[in-house]
């Protein structure tokens, strides 16, 4: 069963416009909206909600069409990014509003057990409580708590996390990832965060410019970006700027700077023009200059060293190969290495972590 399809969804406001947006989702699955500020991800979810009208396009929530449909009716629950806890009302006050707009949707539908609800979200001491006063888990406790005493055919969240501090973004995306989860109710996520993606996506789309320009599951997504733009988006630190020399069904060999690259192919190649070579930092190992390669090492560059950043446990290495390449290791590798500015360094690729974009 498909819990959302959106189709064809257009509209626009101001300067800026959604344009033919549509993707599925499945039953009971989340997907994550990845994409820039500014691409039209917080808008999307709007729309969905039914707090924007669009110009063209069909939503259907559980094969229902709600596209005319007011916010009220649509069954939705909306966690935004402070979760929007009204101050004045104790958490279970809060709670009860979600209840509120249950009944209303669904006319003859059985009250809802606040008191029961707040001790399935691990908060039931926290009932006469005032938002002003809970902690950053705690509110997200509640503000979901109210959203599933809505009994939602669909989860809405729009970057719930991003004005907290790492620790707390930490422990409430698994706690979220949890919930969701035990609910088994299908959610919309929008994040400009990479590890929200693979702590909480099914699915995953990326928008950019009021477009949603690729969408599939999250490893295919991940690894094979259709586009340079869909490369930047997803944060390849690598995108090379080569052209292909030759080709079979398995395998192309491009040229980039003088130097050439073995890539695994998927499916058809250019025969000339430019293209984009797309490598994850963390899939260029670095060894010493005389190690012998690696048993994946479909491509050996030897480099030096060009600039260290480090980044807590991991460090981020700059190479000049001719090209600048970037790796990602752990830091307690970095001194068994050698790896300081100026020193000779190998660089082993595999062929299926590179990855062919047309620009």
């Amino acid at each position: 069963m498909t819990a959302l399809a959106v189709a064809g969804l257009s509209l626009r406001l101001g300067a800026f416009a959604l344009d033919d947006v549509s993707f599925t989702l499945p039953a009971n699955d989340v997907m994550v909206v990845l994409g820039s500020n500014g691409a039209g991800k917080s808008v999307l979810l709007e729309t969905i909600a039914g707090f924007h009208r669009p110009a063209r396009g069909r939503i259907a929530i559980n094969e229902r069409d709600v596209t005319t449909l007011p916010a009220e009716k649509r069954r939705v629950g909306f966690v935004v990014q402070n979760f929007g806890l009204f101050p004045h009302l104790t958490v279970a006050q809060n709670v009860a509003l979600g209840a509120r707009a249950q009944r209303r949707a669904r006319a003859g539908s059985p009250p809802v057990d606040i008191a029961a609800l707040l001790r399935r979200f691990g908060i039931a001491d926290l009932a006469d409580a005032s938002p002003l006063v809970l902690s950053p888990g705690e509110k997200q406790r509640a503000a979901l708590a109210r959203a599933e005493a809505s009994h939602p055919d669909l989860f809405l969240l729009d970057e719930p996390f991003a004005a907290l501090d790492a620790p707390a973004r930490s422990q409430l995306r698994v706690e979220l990832a949890r919930f969701l989860r035990e609910l088994r109710l299908p959610a919309l996520f929008v994040t400009h965060d990479y590890v929200d993606v693979a702590a909480l996506g099914d699915h995953l789309a990326l928008m950019h410019a009021g477009r949603i320009i690729q969408c599939g599951a999250v490893d295919d997504v991940f690894r094979r970006p259709v586009s340079r733009t869909a490369a930047d988006i997803l944060g390849f630190e690598n995108r090379l700027v080569g052209r292909v020399v030759s080709h079979d069904r398995r395998l192309a060999q491009v040229a980039v700077e003088g130097k050439f690259l073995r890539i695994a192919t998927e499916s058809a190649v250019p025969a000339a023009g430019e293209v984009i070579v797309a490598i994850r930092a963390e899939n260029v190992r670095l060894l010493r200059p005389d190690a012998a390669p690696t048993n994946a090492a479909d491509n050996r560059l030897i480099g030096a060293v060009v600039a260290l950043e480090p980044l807590g446990a991991l460090t981020k290495v700059a190479l000049d190969c001719g090209f600048r390449l970037i790796a990602c290791l752990m830091s307690r590798d970095v001194a068994a290495l050698g790896l300081v500015s100026g020193a000779a360094v190998a660089a082993d690729i595999a062929a299926p972590d590179a990855h062919l974009v047309v620009p």
